[in-house]
Order: C-alpha cells, then sequence, then structure tokens
C-alpha cells in the first residue's frame, strides 16, 4: 500500500514538473483532462490561486467543449466558500442530467448552502448507485446529523464502520450520534457484535471501552481496555483510558500505575504528568504530587495549571515565598484567568503585598463583576488597610448584584457597625437574618462586643 501511494506521489510531482516547465518556456503541451484536473487538484491544495487559474486557462484551451470543466470549476469555488456561484455554473446542465460527478457537486453545493434536504436526496441517489461508497456515506452521515436525524446519521455510521476502512472519526462520530439521542446502547449492541465478527480488533475493543465509560460502566470499561492492551500493547490510548476509569472508581493508585505502563512504549507528554500529580494529591501523596508537577513543568514551561497547582500546595504548607514564586508563574503565562488571579491576590495578601492583592482583585472582577467571593475579599483587605468607608462602597455595590446574599449583607452590617453607622447596619442585618438566620453566630465573631446590642437583641427574638 505504501509502495502505491509513493509511486502515485511520484506520477503527480512527475506531472507539476511539466507543468510549471510548461509555464516557464510559454508553449502549450499536451495534458489528458485527467491530468488537468490533478493539477488543478493539486494547486488547490496548495492555496494557489494563480497556478489554479493558469491550469483551468489550459483545460479551456485544449478541451473547449467539454462539460466537465464547469463541474472542475463548481468544486473549486464550493473549496473556496463562494456556492451560489457554483451553483448557478452548475444550473447551465440539463435538469435530467445523471452524470455521478455532477450530481455530487450539486449535493454539496446544497449542503453548503444548507439546503440539507435537498442535499440528501442526491446523495441517497448516489448511494443507490454505489452502496459501499465510503464517501458518499460519510457524506450523508453529516447530512443527517445536520438535520437532526441522528438514527439514520447512526445507520450510515455503522456502514461505514462495517467496510473495515478503519477511520477513528467515523467511530468517534458514531459514539456520540448515539449519545446524543440517549441510544448508547444501540452503540454497545452493534460494537459487541461488530466484535463478535472480528475478535482480534484492538480498536473495536477500545471503542467498546468508551461506551462502556460513557455509560458509567467502569469496571467493563477497564476489562474491554485490556482486551485491546492483550491483542495490543503498545496502544497507549487504552492504558489512558484505562487510568480514568480507574480514577472515576476512585481507585488512584491503580490509575497512576495504568499510566506509569505507558512509559514503556513513549515519553510521557506534560498532560500525563500533570494527570499523575493530580492522582497523586487525591491520595495525599504530596512529595510524588510535586515531584510529577515539575516533571510536567520541565516538559512544557508554559503549563500554567502545573504552576497553580504548586502554589495552591506551597501554600497550604504555609511556605508563603514558595507559594507567591509559583502562582506568579501561572499569572505571567495566563494572566486572565480568574482562579489564578484570586490565589495570586490571597497569597500576596498573606506576605503583606496588600497593593498587589488590591489590584488582583480589581482583574478578577474586571472579568467576573459577579463573582462575590473577590468582592468580599477585596473589602475585607480595604477594611485590614482602614479604609472602612471605602470597604461599605464595595459592598453596597455588590449587594445591589446579590440581594440574596445573606453573607455578604452580614458583612456590610458589621462594616457599618464598626463605622458607628448603626441604623444603617440593623436595617442590612434585618435582611440577612430573614434569608439565613443560622449565618449570624459567625457575625458575633467579629463584633463580639455588640453581644449586648438592645437593637440588635431584639431584631434577633423577632428572627
Amino acid at each position: 500500500m505504501k509502495d502505491e501511494y509513493k509511486s502515485e506521489d511520484n506520477k503527480t510531482n512527475l506531472l507539476i514538473n511539466k507543468f510549471n516547465e510548461m509555464l516557464k518556456s510559454g508553449t502549450y503541451l499536451y495534458f489528458d483532462s485527467h491530468e488537468i484536473e490533478k493539477i488543478i487538484d493539486y494547486f488547490n491544495l496548495k492555496i494557489d490561486g494563480f497556478k489554479v487559474k493558469q491550469a483551468f486557462n489550459l483545460y479551456e484551451k485544449l478541451y473547449p467543449f467539454s462539460s466537465q470543466i464547469s463541474i472542475k470549476k463548481a468544486q473549486t469555488l464550493i473549496l473556496h466558500d463562494r456556492p451560489k456561484e457554483a451553483f448557478r455554473l452548475l444550473n447551465k446542465f440539463p435538469k435530467n442530467c445523471n452524470n455521478e460527478e455532477y450530481l455530487y457537486t450539486k449535493a454539496c453545493i446544497y449542503s453548503k448552502l444548507e439546503e440539507h434536504l435537498k442535499a440528501i436526496e442526491i446523495f441517497e441517489k448516489l448511494l443507490y448507485l454505489d452502496n459501499n461508497n465510503e464517501e458518499i456515506l460519510s457524506n450523508l452521515a453529516n447530512e443527517y446529523q445536520k438535520t437532526n436525524n441522528y438514527a439514520k446519521s447512526a445507520d450510515m455510521l455503522e456502514k461505514l464502520i462495517n467496510l473495515k476502512t478503519y477511520n477513528e472519526i467515523n467511530w468517534y462520530s458514531y459514539i456520540i450520534t448515539c449519545e446524543m439521542t440517549d441510544s448508547l446502547k444501540r452503540s454497545l449492541n452493534f460494537t459487541k457484535k461488530y466484535i463478535d465478527k472480528n475478535p482480534f480488533d484492538y480498536e473495536s475493543w477500545f471503542y467498546l471501552g468508551i461506551i462502556h465509560q460513557k455509560m458509567g460502566n467502569h469496571i467493563n470499561a477497564i476489562d474491554s481496555f485490556d482486551y485491546c492492551i492483550c491483542i495490543k500493547k503498545d496502544y497507549l490510548c487504552a492504558y489512558i483510558n484505562k487510568a480514568s476509569s480507574f480514577s472515576d472508581l476512585g481507585y488512584y493508585q491503580q490509575a497512576i500505575d495504568s499510566y506509569k505502563e505507558t512509559f514503556k512504549y513513549e515519553s510521557p507528554d506534560a498532560i500525563l504528568f500533570f494527570d499523575m500529580a493530580e492522582l497523586y494529591e487525591k491520595i495525599d501523596d504530596i512529595n510524588n504530587a510535586k515531584y510529577y508537577f515539575y516533571k510536567c513543568i520541565k516538559k512544557d514551561e508554559n503549563f500554567a495549571e502545573a504552576w497553580f497547582s504548586l502554589a495552591l500546595i506551597f501554600d497550604l504548607q504555609g511556605l508563603n515565598s514558595k507559594a507567591s514564586y509559583h502562582i506568579n508563574k501561572a499569572v505571567e503565562i495566563n494572566p486572565n484567568n480568574e482562579d489564578y488571579l484570586f490565589a495570586y491576590a490571597k497569597i500576596n495578601e498573606k506576605i503583606g503585598l496588600n497593593r498587589e492583592a488590591e489590584i488582583a482583585y480589581k482583574k478578577v472582577l474586571e472579568i467576573n463583576e459577579l463573582d462575590h467571593q473577590s468582592w468580599l475579599n477585596y473589602s475585607i483587605l480595604l477594611s485590614k488597610d482602614e479604609s472602612i468607608n471605602e470597604a461599605i462602597e464595595v459592598l453596597k455595590k455588590v449587594v445591589i448584584m446579590n440581594p440574596k446574599n445573606a453573607e455578604l449583607l452580614y458583612v456590610l452590617s458589621i462594616y457599618l457597625f464598626k463605622s458607628g453607622n448603626e441604623h444603617q447596619a440593623l436595617s442590612i442585618i434585618k435582611k440577612a437574618l430573614s434569608i439565613d438566620y443560622e449565618l449570624h453566630t459567625t457575625f458575633f465573631e467579629y463584633i463580639p462586643n455588640h453581644k449586648k446590642n438592645k437593637n440588635l437583641l431584639k431584631l434577633l427574638k423577632e428572627h
């Protein structure tokens, strides 16, 4: 098969060289119509409009009465997303024209024009003429999906898979199509029957595992991936998906072991190291978690999530300067990530860099003004800096956006009490008590000297 492709490539190269020589010399050489069409296809792929135009000029000169040139021009227009022009060109053909390439091109035009039922009608006609044509089956599967006829799309994809011309896209499209119509049982039964006929097809065992995963049957998924691995030991996708199923079952060490199996066959990428680090975190093996996060960064120093994860670990360990270094790296790589900015603010606040923390909170709130936790933290930061009135203004703004958030109301009332505005504080706490009475206990932790406030005690009794 490889030799066939090599031979075809050599023929195409000779053809292109001949055509280029002709353009250089300025004299016309003879090419048959199929050769010119190959030249057009070649330069269409290269997106060389000038050469495509020259090839069409040659076509018209050598074959001025050929109807095929119009079909080829229409196909080129479709490639350049000009379906209306292509449609006008094909309209010159007789309505009862049964030329298969003409019909195929017209169906593609209808698809581009989003007239999918007309496209389906023509593709079905072509399928009747050639029941095992992969290109037509694939087009029909897509067209049926666009009309939300997923059952018919699945029919076409099953035919494609049964042709045994392996195509990863066909399998995934089939599984997703069945999933969209809650027909995963159909895909399960079809795949099992397929395996009965092709028991040593490792890829079908792999896709059976994928289906089991989507159905939440992780034990069965692991069995399917194991069968796949028995047939093809170096099929990495099976190990990775097997690890995913182990993880979903809570068997984190087995998931790690499954990932490690892939090391025998291929050098791990950054994502795999990251996934392993997260699994080690789940089993509280923090040293190994850090080790694999660093492995991830060594593979890809711009893997922001690994820097972020390390920052959180060091923050929990009370290693503030290390946490600061790592969160700075994460923010440098992805300066608009809310989670990174929030952690950056909290870590900087811990080490006394309040100005940096304030800037970060403001940036989070520019990205997502509904993030009430950042508003809350920002106000607390302001209150610590003795900017109590500014903290009140900040919280008043966020309370308007979150009027049912009891925590915000309680904190606002604390600031109002501290600023001496008892009347407004009582009005706010009244609203908070009606939303979440139990939360008032934390309120007293911040202003214990108000436990004997008569007006406040009266409100509490009322609720």
